[in-house]
């Protein structure tokens, strides 16, 4: 987490909005047409593809010594279109990861993500917590 002057803003490092972008393209991709593009089907937090690769990304980013509070990462996820459903289910995951929890889990995200993530985060601003529009203060942990 970046270091800002201002104690109220609280920020996301760009490797661990890299992240949360991997983990979006993996949740949120369009499954195959069906009936001509009549009913929209999408993945959800549910799915065990989703659960693997969410635990997977967070432990790599524990490893790898970047701080993801859980409720930032749920605020970074509503911001980004998220499900709420799908949002807490996220920020659950964050903080059994961060409580070291041991999950039972493949990893498709691969040994080098965190390297693909540094690299394109490289140069990039953190994301800045927007807080609660009208009330001034971001949201702290429930």
């Amino acid at each position: 987490m970046a270091e800002n002057d201002d104690p109220k803003v609280r920020t996301l490092d760009a490797v661990v909005v890299e992240a949360l972008e991997a983990i979006t393209r993996r949740v949120y991709h369009r499954r195959k047409p069906q009936l001509w593009e009549r009913f929209r089907r999408y993945f959800s937090m549910l799915e065990s593809e989703s659960r693997d690769s969410t635990i997977a990304t967070f432990e790599h980013l524990k490893h790898g010594g970047y701080e993801f509070p859980p409720f930032l990462v749920r605020r970074w996820a509503i911001a980004n279109g998220w499900k709420k459903m799908d949002a807490q289910l996220l920020d659950d995951y964050a903080a059994g990861v961060l409580a070291g929890v041991k999950y039972h889990h493949a990893d498709p995200m691969g040994r080098n993500a965190i390297e693909t993530w540094q690299r394109d985060a490289d140069g990039k601003p953190p994301w800045v917590d927007p807080g609660r529009p009208g009330h001034g203060t971001p949201l702290t942990r429930r």
